[in-house]
C-alpha cells in the first residue's frame, strides 16, 4: 500500500487542565483513506503541546523517517500504524545514510552531517518515549547500533558510489566543510543590520528583527508578543496608552523551550519606535485582513500580521529572511552569507556586555563571571548553563571592540531605540 505522511496543527482545550493546547498531527494519507499515527501523535501531544515551533520539528523528523521505511521491502506486508513495532536500530542507521546520498547527490550543503546525526537522536527519544509508556518497539535506545558513522572509510566510499556524484563533485566532508565556511565567526554588523531589514519583502519582518535586537527574544516569544498584554503583562500596550514611560519596561515570556517564564526588560524607546513604525501605520490595515480571512477580529493576543493579515508565525520569519538575505547579497556581494534571523538575538548580549565592560572587555578582569551580568543574561536569553553562555558572548565582544582598536564607540546607548542607533551609526559612517 502507498501512502505519503503529511503533518497538520490541531488546537483543543485540555479536557483535565482546562488549558489551551497546541501541536502537530502525523496523518498517512492513502488512495482511500487517511490514518492518524496514534503513537506519533500521543507523543507529539505529550511533549511539545508547550511549542509548535518544536512540536513541527519533532513532527517533520518522524514524518522524514516512516516515509523513508515505507519504501523499504521489510515494511511492505504492514500497515503504517504497525512501523513503530518492526522498526529496528539498522532501520534508523540506514536512514542516515540514505540522507547522506541524495544530499551528496544533489551536491548540496544541507543537510549536514551534524544534522543528520541529531534527527536521528531526536528520533531515538520518539522509540524511547515509546518504550517508557509501555509500547512495543524493537528499537533499543541504549545501544549505539543506531548511529552511522559519516568518518567511516567504507562506508564513505559506499555512500559516493551510491550517490554517483561527477568526477567534480564534492564528497560528504567538503560539503560538511562548505556548510561550516557559511557559519558566521563574527556578529553581524550595522550595514549587513540595514540591509537586510530594507530587504524584506513585508516590513513586518524588519520592525520584528528589531525587536530581536532590542530584546534577544526568539522568534517563537516574538510572535507571542501582544498588542495588548494580560496577566502578568497586562501593562503591555502601545507606547503612548503605557503613558510615554522612560527606562526599561519589564515584560514577561512564556519560555517556548520549557514553559519557564522569565521577565525580561524592553526599552521604552524602542517601544515608541515600534509604535511609531507598526502599531500606529501598519496594523489598523492588517488587523482589518485578519478580520476579513477568519470572520473575527484580531485578539489583542496578536500583534504581528503580515500584509495578507496572517499572524507571522517562526517559520515565516526563518523563510522570509532566507529571502531577503539571498537579495541583500544579491544587492551588495560583501553582505555574508549564512546571516539569518537569530544573528539578532546574538546581538543583544553582546552590545549588553560591551555596554556594562566598555574598554574592559579586553581586559582579564571580564573572565572572571560577574554575577549581575550573569542574571542579566539568564533572565534575557532564557539559557541555563550561563557560564557557557558569558564565555561566548565575551568572545563575541572582544572581536568586536579589537575591531574598533579597543574604542568600543559603536554601542548603543540606553536612551537610544535600535532605529535611531542604527541611524546614528549610518550618519558617523557618512560623515566619516
Amino acid at each position: 500500500m502507498t501512502f505519503s505522511i503529511r503533518t497538520t496543527v490541531v488546537d483543543y482545550r485540555d479536557p483535565d487542565s482546562g488549558r489551551k493546547r497546541e501541536h502537530y498531527l502525523l496523518i498517512a494519507d492513502t488512495a482511500k483513506q487517511s490514518v492518524l499515527l496514534s503513537h506519533a501523535n500521543l507523543y507529539l501531544a505529550e511533549t511539545t503541546s508547550s511549542s509548535l515551533e518544536t512540536s513541527r520539528r519533532y513532527a517533520n523528523v518522524i514524518a522524514q523517517f516512516y516515509n523513508f521505511i515505507a519504501l523499504q521491502p521489510k515494511f511492505t506486508k504492514y500497515g503504517v500504524h504497525q512501523f513503530h513495532v518492526v522498526a529496528d536500530n539498522r532501520d534508523i542507521r540506514r536512514w542516515q545514510v540514505d540522507r547522506q546520498i541524495r544530499r551528496e547527490s544533489a551536491q548540496k550543503v544541507s543537510p549536514t552531517s551534524e544534522t543528520i546525526y541529531n534527527d536521528a537522536k531526536q528520533l531515538l527519544l520518539f522509540f524511547g518515549w515509546m518504550r517508557n509508556n509501555g509500547y512495543i518497539t524493537n528499537v533499543r535506545v541504549g545501544y549505539k547500533t543506531w548511529q552511522a558513522n559519516f568518518k567511516n572509510t567504507r562506508l564513505l566510499s559506499y555512500i559516493t558510489l551510491k550517490a554517483k556524484r561527477v568526477v567534480d563533485g564534492a564528497n560528504v566532508e567538503v560539503l560538511d566543510k562548505k556548510h561550516r565556511q557559511k557559519k558566521l565567526r563574527s556578529l553581524i554588523n550595522d550595514i549587513e543590520i540595514n540591509l537586510l531589514i530594507t530587504s524584506y519583502p513585508d516590513p513586518v519582518y524588519g520592525v520584528m528583527f528589531k525587536l530581536c535586537l532590542a530584546t534577544a527574544m526568539r522568534p517563537m516569544d516574538l510572535c507571542k508578543f501582544p498588542y495588548a498584554g494580560a496577566g502578568l503583562n497586562k501593562h503591555i500596550m502601545p507606547y503612548s496608552e503605557m503613558g510615554s514611560p522612560s527606562g526599561v519596561i519589564n515584560y514577561t515570556v512564556i519560555d517556548s523551550k520549557g514553559n519557564k517564564d522569565r521577565e525580561i526588560q524592553i526599552s521604552a524607546a524602542d517601544l515608541s519606535a515600534l509604535e511609531i513604525e507598526y502599531t500606529t501605520s501598519l496594523y489598523p490595515q492588517r488587523k482589518k485582513l485578519y478580520e476579513k480571512r477568519y470572520k473575527k477580529k484580531c485578539p489583542p493576543s496578536i500583534l504581528f500580521l503580515n500584509k495578507v493579515g496572517e499572524p507571522v508565525t517562526p517559520t515565516m520569519i526563518a523563510n522570509r529572511t532566507l529571502y531577503a538575505a539571498m537579495k541583500a547579497h544579491a544587492v551588495d556581494p560583501s553582505f555574508r552569507q549564512g546571516i539569518d534571523f537569530y544573528q539578532a538575538r546574538h546581538w543583544w548580549p553582546t552590545q549588553f556586555l560591551l555596554k556594562l565592560y566598555g574598554d574592559e572587555i579586553l581586559t582579564n578582569r571580564v573572565d572572571a563571571l560577574h554575577a549581575a551580568a550573569g542574571q542579566v543574561l539568564i533572565n534575557q536569553m532564557g539559557h541555563s548553563n550561563i557560564s557557557t553562555t558569558f564565555k561566548y558572548y565575551v568572545d563575541t565582544a572582544r572581536i568586536i571592540a579589537m575591531a574598533y582598536s579597543g574604542r568600543v564607540t559603536e554601542v548603543i546607548t540606553e536612551s537610544e531605540s535600535i532605529v535611531d542607533f542604527i541611524k546614528r551609526v549610518k550618519k558617523d559612517k557618512v560623515d566619516v
